[in-house]
C-alpha cells in the first residue's frame, strides 16, 4: 500500500436521496403511517448499534481482487479510526477527526492530512453506513409497494447528520433492506450499497455488502464484514500526535469473512 491511498479505493459516502416517488398520493401515505414506520424500524440494521465499537471486516476494489482486512474503531458520529491489518500495512492508520481524514504511517513524520478523495474505501464505507439511521433520523416523504419490495423516499430531520435524502429498498416478507440510493441536492444518485448477504445468527447483521460511486466510476466495492463489538473506545486513540493508545491495540479479530454470495 502507497502513501497516501490509491483513490480507487476510496469510498465517500453521504447517504443522500430524493425525489417523491410518482403515483402515491400523500393521503394515502398518511393513512398507511404506522405500518410504514414499522417496517423501517424493522429494516434498520444500525438503529441500534452501539456509539463506541470494534468492526472487523475485509474489502476489495473488485470481485477477484486482493482482500484487504481492516479494523474500524468508532465513538459516536464524531471520531473514527482505521486500522490496516495486512503485514505489510502494519502501523497505518487513517483517523477520521473534526471532518477531516489523516493518515498515520510509521515512516511518516507527521500526519498528512487527506483530501476526501483519498479516503481509505472499506473503513469509510463502514464508517458512513454505521451512521445512517433510517428510522431515526429520516422522515417518510413517500413508499411504494412493487410485489414484494417497499420504496421508501426518506428526508433528513432538521439538524441530523449526514445525507439529507436517502432512498431505502425493503423486502417486506423478510423485514431488512435490500438496496440504499444516495443522492446529492440536485437529485442525482451519488452512490448505490446493495446488501448482498446476512448474517443467519445475528439480529439484522449485514454478512456483504456492494457499494457502487456513481460519480466517480470505477469498479464496486465489496465489503464482507466479520465481527461488530460493542468496546469502550478511549479519546487517546484519535491524538494525532500520541501513537501510544493505538499501539496497545488489542489483536485483530481472528476471524474468516463470511462467504460472498
Amino acid at each position: 500500500m502507497s502513501d497516501p491511498l490509491p483513490t480507487r479505493r476510496r469510498l465517500v459516502a453521504p447517504w443522500l436521496l430524493a425525489g417523491a416517488l410518482a403515483g402515491l398520493a400523500a393521503p394515502a401515505l398518511r393513512g398507511a403511517d404506522v405500518e410504514l414506520e414499522r417496517l423501517l424500524a424493522a429494516s434498520d440494521p444500525f438503529a441500534a448499534a452501539p456509539r463506541e465499537m470494534r468492526v472487523s471486516l475485509v474489502f476489495s476494489a473488485g470481485a477477484s481482487e486482493t482482500r484487504v482486512p481492516i479494523e474500524l474503531w468508532r465513538k459516536g458520529d464524531a471520531l473514527a479510526l482505521v486500522r490496516f491489518l495486512a503485514p505489510k500495512d502494519v502501523g497505518k492508520f487513517v483517523v477520521r477527526r473534526d471532518g477531516a481524514f489523516h493518515f498515520l504511517s510509521p515512516t511518516a513524520k507527521a500526519p498528512v492530512k487527506l483530501a476526501p478523495a483519498l479516503a481509505p474505501a472499506g473503513g469509510a464505507a463502514l464508517d458512513d453506513l454505521l451512521a445512517v439511521r433510517p428510522s431515526l433520523d429520516y422522515e417518510i416523504v413517500a413508499a411504494e409497494t412493487t410485489g414484494g419490495l417497499v420504496t421508501f423516499d426518506l428526508s433528513a430531520k432538521p439538524g441530523a447528520a449526514g445525507a439529507p435524502r436517502v432512498r431505502w429498498v425493503v423486502e417486506r416478507a423478510a423485514r431488512r433492506p435490500v438496496r440504499a440510493e444516495f443522492r446529492d441536492d440536485r437529485n442525482r444518485v451519488s452512490r448505490l450499497i446493495e446488501f448482498m448477504a446476512w448474517h443467519p445468527t445475528r439480529r439484522l447483521e449485514p454478512a456483504s455488502i456492494v457499494a457502487k460511486d456513481l460519480v466517480r466510476g470505477g469498479r464496486p466495492l465489496y465489503v464482507d464484514f466479520v465481527a461488530i463489538e460493542p468496546r469502550a473506545v478511549p479519546d487517546a486513540l484519535f491524538d494525532l500526535t500520541d501513537g501510544a493508545a493505538r499501539a496497545r491495540l488489542p489483536p485483530p479479530v481472528a476471524a474468516a469473512p463470511p462467504p460472498r454470495p
